[in-house]
């Protein structure tokens, strides 16, 4: 007689329903043996697919269906900071997303590694010892949306990831959402959304613990869209009290670091900046004290991201996001 834990382990979705959840047969495979796919595929099941009412296929069925029109959109500590909330927001009302859930999140150097597990292997060591800085200093939120303008062909997931558009200000336009935040540069970039349905799945399951992550599924179930968008307003307002907030402006970084750094030290970070010399994080953490209150975590970063050695020769995605083209192409459209 099987066990009912192994039970819930075979729970995970078969051959003919990958392609619902994403057009890449290697992030299928992958996310088949995923701890935190596996973990909030079971809740998912349990939650979005009725399970305990329903076969499991039928389950499975449903659970795919309720994610189809889904995206998911998360703050990255810089968003709160510079206090890009509320424009991102009215963003995803403009292009018809409706927030279904959110819930407050705090990434650690585990969990940012995990979440972009497929994409920072290009990333520098000192860009790493940055990038733990930058997504581990603060809470921030993780929101569920709905796509409201739904095509069958393209997931919401997948619309929503063409708006946000690349964090290279030269491959977005004006219509993107990064346009529309104006990030300072490639590095400082406010937000992060998930690729395809099969990627929400994996990305709730990292963010947050099972009570947490079953809660957020069943605020998605009941989609209540108003009472979710004034939670999520609400918790905005509550995080931008609690964080201070910064301009990311280069020079005014530079100027107020005058009070913290020696003159040699600051002339010569000022020169870095000016003639593109790469400075080592421990190099730059001796001219400027990163845990140096009078210096501050963010000007700290501002100027990191002018100096350091930011990328090294790799391919440039282990698992590349797909496209609404490549779905349509999928459907046979």
């Amino acid at each position: 007689m099987t066990s009912a834990p192994a039970a819930r382990d075979s729970r995970m979705p078969g051959e003919a329903l990958w392609p619902a959840l994403t057009v890449s047969a290697t992030k299928s495979e992958l996310f088949s043996e995923d701890l935190y796919f596996r973990e909030c595929w079971s809740d998912a099941l349990d939650i979005l697919g009725a399970a305990n009412g329903s076969g499991a296929e039928e389950a499975a069925a449903a659970t795919a269906t309720a994610l189809a029109p889904l995206g998911l959109l998360s703050f990255k500590c810089d968003g709160m900071v510079a206090r890009r909330a509320d424009r991102t927001l009215r963003y995803l009302a403009d292009q018809g997303f409706s927030i279904l859930g959110s819930s407050r999140i705090r990434h650690n150097r585990h969990s940012m590694r995990e979440l972009w597990r497929y994409n920072w292997h290009v990333y520098t060591t000192d860009r790493l010892a940055l990038m733990t800085m930058m997504h581990s200093v603060s809470e921030s939120l993780l929101l569920i949306v709905r796509d409201d303008r739904y095509d069958p062909a393209v997931p919401g997931a997948v619309r929503l990831a063409d708006l946000k558009g690349s964090a290279d200000p030269e491959a977005r336009g004006p219509e993107h959402l990064r346009t529309v935040l104006d990030p300072p540069n490639k590095i400082i970039n406010f937000v992060h959304v998930a690729d395809e349905p099969a990627d929400i799945v994996r990305e709730v399951g990292i963010f947050l613990d099972r009570p947490e992550r079953r809660a957020l599924l069943a605020d998605v179930r009941r989609a209540d869209t108003a009472t979710a968008s004034r939670r999520a307003f609400e918790e905005v307002g509550r995080l931008e009290a609690e964080i201070p907030a910064n301009d990311f402006d280069l020079e005014a970084a530079l100027k107020r670091a005058e009070a913290a750094a020696a003159p040699e030290a600051l002339a010569r970070i000022r020169s870095a900046v000016t003639t593109g010399t790469r400075l080592s994080w421990d190099e730059l953490s001796m001219l400027l004290d990163p845990t140096d209150p009078a210096v501050g975590t963010w000007d700290f970063v501002r100027i990191a991201t002018e100096v350091l050695d930011a990328d090294r020769p790799a391919s440039a995605d282990l698992l590349p996001p797909s496209s609404a083209t490549e779905w349509r192409t999928a459907a046979g459209n």
